[in-house]
């Protein structure tokens, strides 16, 4: 029996929480202030590890951007392995942080980085060339990065930034 079963089941007008109990049978550790929303600790200690993952982000560009012309003959090796790199980190940041948020901060984080140190400066130097190595890393960190964010679980049940419902439990 699934949830929606058990909210039929019940009376009407007489809701059930996820656990299947009442309101009036609810959990007493399980208070209103405790499902509004987070406390300040909570939130600080979020947007730190939001933080901490866009640092990552951007360590992983800076030296992928300096490491990225390394070739064994042809081939771009180096450049091979940093996309399998910025795929592990996208993918792990999101995981780690529970949501595709998690893991879109060092995606983009990662790719600004990239973007700068692939620009020319006045004095005619840049990190990332206009060559095989620089173009396998940059498209396939790309591409590599936009996959890690799509394999990333949402954090809630789809339509529900739209809708502003509470999340449900899967499972």
């Amino acid at each position: 029996m699934d949830e929606d079963d058990e909210a039929r089941d019940s009376a009407p007008g007489q809701a059930r929480t996820a656990a299947g109990a009442t309101p009036a049978e609810a959990p007493p550790d399980e208070t209103a202030a405790s499902r509004a929303g987070r406390g300040p600790v909570e939130t600080l200690l979020s947007g730190a590890a939001y933080v901490v993952v866009g640092v990552l982000g951007g360590v992983v560009g800076l030296l992928g951007s300096y490491s990225q012309g390394w070739t064994a003959g042809d081939v771009p090796a180096a450049s091979i392995v940093l996309i399998a790199v910025v795929f592990a980190t996208v993918r792990l940041s999101g995981w780690g942080m529970g949501g595709r948020i998690g893991a879109t901060v060092p995606a983009v984080v990662w790719g600004i980085v990239v973007f700068v140190m692939s620009t020319r400066r006045p004095e005619g130097d840049l990190v990332v060339p206009a060559t095989l190595s620089g173009y396998v890393y940059i498209i396939g960190g790309m591409l590599a990065a936009v996959l890690g964010v799509a394999r990333v679980p949402a954090a809630g049940p789809p339509g529900q930034w739209l809708l502003g419902r509470a999340a449900r439990n899967r499972g």
